[in-house]
């Protein structure tokens, strides 16, 4: 996802009927979009869904801040879908689910997976602690 979700990537992928996650630190700070503009240009390039990449860790204030912003624009944008990581999805699953969108995150071993079920995920991605995602 990061760095290469450019939104004709990301179109592409949903296009094809994959599950196109788009990635907003790559949208924003590699690829030069403003949020809401990336997303609303995506929909002119795909009908079809597209989800969000939250990387929730909460170790830079300003980080997430930015994050938290984010997400509330995605919501607005009308993505339903995103996936977790770095962090505790509580409160993302508070706000996603109020919009009924649903909550997808990222673990690498049991302990993640059942904090993540006790946060209200509404499922798991389960990785290797090797690969390229980030752990619960």
């Amino acid at each position: 996802m990061y760095p290469c979700s450019n939104p004709e990537l990301v179109a592409a992928a949903a296009e094809g009927g994959g599950l196109a996650i788009m990635q907003p630190v790559s949208l924003t700070y590699v690829h030069g979009w403003d949020l809401r503009e990336g997303i609303r240009y995506m929909r002119t390039l795909t009908d079809k869904p597209i989800g969000f990449n939250a990387l929730i860790e909460k170790g830079s204030k300003k980080y997430f801040e930015k994050m938290n912003g984010w997400i509330d624009i995605a919501l607005e944008e009308g993505i339903r879908f995103f996936v977790t990581s770095l962090g505790k999805p509580d409160w993302v699953c508070e706000k996603v689910h109020a919009y009924g969108g649903v909550v997808y995150h990222d673990v690498t071993n049991r302990k993640w997976a059942e904090k993540g079920k006790e946060c209200g995920v509404d499922g798991l991605i389960c990785v290797n602690d090797r690969a390229g995602g980030h752990l619960g």
